[in-house]
């Protein structure tokens, strides 16, 4: 799992080996691939077949089912084909052997190419089914061209999109970007090495909620981290009283729930944005100190292509060519160019979110 970036870690991304990602707003799953099915797998450990059938094989001139084969991605919704698509951003193990698990990270990326998506688009087999792909990544120094790719929708999301990929177009829900140390294997807790980053007004932390009923048909609301053992309460928050009055009809189901919030700095206040159904327990309280040092310094994407940009080119770059995408939006608050802010508002202007169904939109990165 990554940490939030602050600005004590661009030094180590500026002098170090990093590729960077976007950050898809989907949900994520491991993929297990046996010789009878296809897995999905959630953060619960729940699992889901594929079906139809993806239909992965080995890539030899005789067609043979993979097994045992790991993916780390997650599934999202391409918004101009509106199919589903697992996009693959890590690879654990191809046909049982786990030492690709050990390689680098862009090494780890060509394996998921030439081992699953490349066999993939020459057989016919594939048609019908989940359409898996592996996610874009861009070298230190293309990251002004990532950023041209995000953009914002007539709505206000923030929308990836690449149209220079040989297999069709990737667009889809974006919530900021990955930045991924390259010199390290796959690793399976949290590591603070690998590093995200979000517009400011987007940072945010899924905390417990709690319910107390006070007698008069209205409840208090209290914000809870994951301590050692169990739960921490923060402290009480003065939800708006329309949202109090929505949790209190569904009080035994709401109590207790996972619930995203973002800190408003002018309100001096945490602002509910979703529940997220999920998950089962809240962030730590490491990530909420993160967070909120994050949003309190505010790194600007300008600042970090003004940094990332002077970084050493690196002479292993991706083999996808990338041309810029971008159309002018007078609505946007990015220049007509999305290389900078035309303003910066407070977080306390920006419309709340409408909850959104986890199973089709999971900021689960």
């Amino acid at each position: 799992m990554p940490m939030t970036l602050s600005r004590r870690s661009i030094p180590m991304i500026k002098h170090s080996d990093y590729v960077i990602l976007e950050k898809s707003d989907g949900a994520r799953y491991l993929m297990l691939v046996l010789e009878r099915g296809v897995l999905l797998i959630d953060r619960r450990m729940n699992f889901y077949p594929v079906e139809p059938d993806p239909n992965i094989l080995l890539p030899t001139t005789e067609p043979t089912r993979q097994d045992r084969t790991l993916l780390d991605g997650e599934l999202t919704l391409n918004l101009i084909t509106q199919q589903w698509e697992y996009l693959v951003y890590d690879t654990i193990s191809i046909n049982g052997d786990t030492s690709v698990a050990q390689l680098d990270y862009r090494q780890r990326l060509i394996n998921a190419e030439n081992f699953i998506t490349f066999p993939r688009c020459f057989s016919s087999n594939a048609s019908g089914s989940l359409r898996i792909r592996v996610k874009d990544f861009y070298e230190k120094n293309q990251i002004k061209d990532l950023f041209k790719k995000i953009t914002k929708d007539d709505s206000g999301e923030y929308v990836y999109a690449n149209g220079d990929r040989k297999d069709g177009p990737i667009c889809n829900h974006n919530d900021g970007c990955i930045f991924a140390p390259v010199q390290m294997e796959y690793q399976i807790k949290t590591c603070h090495a690998l590093l995200k980053w979000k517009p400011p007004h987007l940072n945010s932390v899924d905390f417990q909620l709690l319910l107390d009923q006070t007698g008069n048909g209205t409840i208090k609301t209290t914000i809870a981290y994951q301590g050692d053992h169990r739960p921490v309460k923060l402290r009480e928050v003065m939800f708006p009283r329309a949202q109090k009055a929505e949790w209190a009809k569904n009080f035994q189901r709401v109590n207790g729930s996972i619930v995203e919030c973002t800190y408003d700095r002018r309100a001096g206040e945490w602002r509910y944005i979703r529940e997220r159904e999920d998950k089962d327990r809240p962030n730590y309280s490491s990530t909420v100190i993160d967070t909120l040092e994050s949003t309190a310094e505010e790194v600007l994407r300008e600042e970090l292509i003004a940094v990332l940009m002077s970084s050493p080119v690196n002479p292993e770059l991706s083999k996808q060519k990338r041309l810029i995408y971008s159309e002018d939006r007078p609505d946007d608050l990015f220049s007509n160019l999305h290389e900078d802010y035309l303003c910066t508002l407070p977080i306390s202007t920006v419309p709340v979110p409408v909850p959104m169904n986890p199973h089709h939109r999971g900021r689960s990165r």
